[in-house]
């Protein structure tokens, strides 16, 4: 048995970004840079809003016990954070939805008017959960909630469900006043069996990889000064060219109108 306290926020993503290295998807160029596809830099957009929020998560102080990044199924998916304390026990899916209208009313979830399943992945978590909290002979309810990273607007106009439960949605900043503001719900005693439970490897799906979570961090960490390398070249040839285009149509004009 091995303890999720240990586990670093956002790794899963980070695994997932590094075995990238070598396709299509993550190109190194010269000068170490690296080129990132569509696909790939939504990961690594993911990983940006999981690592605000775990900073966040951070802020609860003593009594809380916070995990991240567990995986579970076969698929590689996983939970990004897990809350538990005297409010409760709470799935925090975080999402990075960077100058996105976001639209929730009832099962109603869009993003610039495009339908999304981030609540029923949501309801999901916190039944996976709930079954391993059940399996040890502990019946209780989690609660999950969305926490969005990076949207141009936020507008929840009616409570968000997905099968009857109520899932919150708020900003990463609104997270930790939502938590709050629960009543207590489990005395010390019971918070100490929960953690129990659920930090508890055996009831998740087991890494596959060999890598230690230092390598993977390393290794996305390179990858991350690579991708910022390639957007600073690619802004400092724009402005050169801007520059010469500017230089060449006053030229031409001068010519012309003088």
């Amino acid at each position: 048995m091995s303890d999720l306290r240990d586990r670093a926020p956002a790794i899963a993503l980070m695994e997932k970004v590094t075995a990238l290295r070598g396709t299509p998807e993550l190109t190194q160029l010269p000068f170490g840079m690296v080129f990132a596809s569509a696909d790939a830099m939504n990961w690594i957009r993911g990983i940006r809003g999981e690592l605000e929020m775990a900073a966040e998560l951070d802020r609860l102080g003593d009594g809380w016990t916070v995990l991240h990044s567990v995986l579970v199924g076969d698929r590689g998916s996983d939970i990004d954070h897990i809350v538990m304390g005297p409010k409760g026990i709470f799935s925090i899916n975080t999402k990075r939805l960077r100058d996105r209208e976001v639209t929730v009313k009832g099962e109603y979830f869009r993003v610039d008017g495009h339908k999304r399943d981030y609540l029923r992945n949501s309801d999901y978590e916190a039944t996976r959960i709930e079954k391993v909290l059940r399996s040890e002979g502990i019946p209780v309810n989690v609660m999950p909630v969305i926490a969005i990273s990076g949207a141009k607007s936020l507008r929840v106009r009616s409570n968000p469900t997905y099968r009857s439960r109520s899932i919150g949605v708020v900003v990463v900043k609104g997270v930790l006043r939502r938590i709050r503001k629960q009543p207590n719900r489990l005395t010390p005693q019971q918070v100490e069996r929960v953690v129990a439970v659920v930090t508890d490897s055996s009831h998740w799906t087991r890494p596959r990889s060999t890598s230690t979570a230092a390598e993977i961090q390393a290794a996305y960490t390179h990858i991350s000064r690579g991708i910022t390398r390639y957007i600073i070249m690619l802004v400092v040839c724009l402005l050169l060219l801007t520059g010469l285009a500017s230089g060449f149509i006053a030229a031409w004009i001068t010519n012309v109108v003088f």
